[in-house]
């Protein structure tokens, strides 16, 4: 994931660049890059031409599913859009500009939402309402393009979305995330080395490595496991899900201080961790615990670099079907510039 703070013409150019690179690097077309990059360019020039508040462009290669693509994020702190159906029509805008675009954006990405915190509830596009005014949030639209040949595989049942990023002004994360998908099983877990840096990573890296190993066994067999094989690295905490299609059921283990809550018709579980670090201390019997899901059911995960101060309450009016638009207004809400910081949101 790489974070572009985006506040003179000057960002649009090295933005757009990168991204067409890193495009390129996927597999995308010339064509397709030619769209892309409008879509870059299109998404800052707005947040420069409304003076944005905080605005920023983040760009994430996606891997889901056996499909590839790339998603790119627009979002500010400003006063947020009244209207946001009328202005993604095509020679609409609220600058007396051409205005096509929002709704080129639209057209040219193979999916768009917009958020956009307002006083009233104008469009099938709108969200935010309920968040109070003094919370800081003007507008986030998500993008994603997929390759072609990913367009042809269907989408499987549960849906991930991660947001990651190293303690600021470090160049290599101490957060690493774990996805594994089968037939009948999914594994996604959050490693935290200690601290933060190469070290960290190292630790980090060691436990995501131990965990593909021996992945195969019981949740707390697993993590017993990679407890004992990381006796020569800094430490690390971990959370692991298993989600059972079978069952339908997931179980979850915590070692340290990633948090887990499962969110389903507007209520919230929290699951509670086993106290100790990996590696280094652990002393007390691991505690998997179970839970049946039901479908609409979302899962998060964050590392202790997000805050723990965010209610599902305030995110009423974000759609539960992409993970994409939680996790990032999570992320950006709540990630402290002083560590590590990582969100995993998966909807079942």
């Amino acid at each position: 994931m790489e974070i572009f703070e985006i506040s003179n013409e000057w960002d649009i150019g090295q933005v757009r660049r990168y991204i067409a690179e890193k495009g390129k690097e996927i597999g995308f077309s010339s064509i397709e890059i030619g769209e892309i990059s409008i879509v870059v360019n299109e998404l800052c020039s707005n947040l420069i031409k409304h003076h944005s508040v905080e605005g920023k462009l983040i760009f994430k290669r996606l891997e889901m599913n056996e499909r590839v693509g790339i998603e790119i994020t627009a979002e500010d702190n400003g006063p947020g859009i009244l209207n946001v159906d009328e202005v993604i029509k095509d020679g609409i805008s609220t600058k007396g500009t051409m205005g096509g675009g929002l709704g080129a954006t639209k057209r040219l990405m193979d999916s768009f939402e917009l958020y956009s915190r307002t006083n009233t509830n104008i469009g099938k596009y709108i969200g935010y309402e309920k968040f109070p005014q003094n919370h800081g949030i003007g507008t986030i639209i998500i993008t994603q393009k997929w390759l072609k040949s990913s367009l042809d595989i269907g989408k499987k049942e549960v849906n991930i979305s991660v947001m990651s990023r190293p303690y600021l002004g470090c160049k290599v994360n101490g957060d690493v995330y774990y996805i594994k998908e089968s037939n009948n099983k999914v594994i996604f877990a959050l490693i935290d080395g200690l601290g933060h840096g190469i070290e960290a990573n190292k630790a980090a890296i060691r436990a995501k490595e131990l965990l593909e190993e021996n992945n195969h066994k019981s949740l707390r067999e697993l993590l017993y496991s990679i407890d004992n094989g990381m006796k020569n690295t800094r430490g690390a905490v971990i959370g692991v899900c298993i989600i059972d299609k079978d069952t339908r059921s997931f179980q979850y283990g915590s070692i340290g201080n990633v948090q887990l809550r499962y969110i389903l018709n507007n209520k919230t579980q929290k699951f509670i961790a086993t106290n100790g670090t990996l590696g280094v201390s652990l002393k007390t019997k691991v505690n998997v615990q179970e839970s049946i899901y039901e479908n609409g059911g979302i899962i998060v995960m964050n590392t202790d670099g997000i805050s723990n101060k965010w209610e599902y309450d305030d995110y009423l009016g974000i759609s539960a079907n992409n993970p994409a638009a939680l996790s990032n207004i999570i992320f950006r809400d709540f990630a402290r510039d002083n560590d590590d910081a990582t969100v995993l949101v998966a909807v079942i």
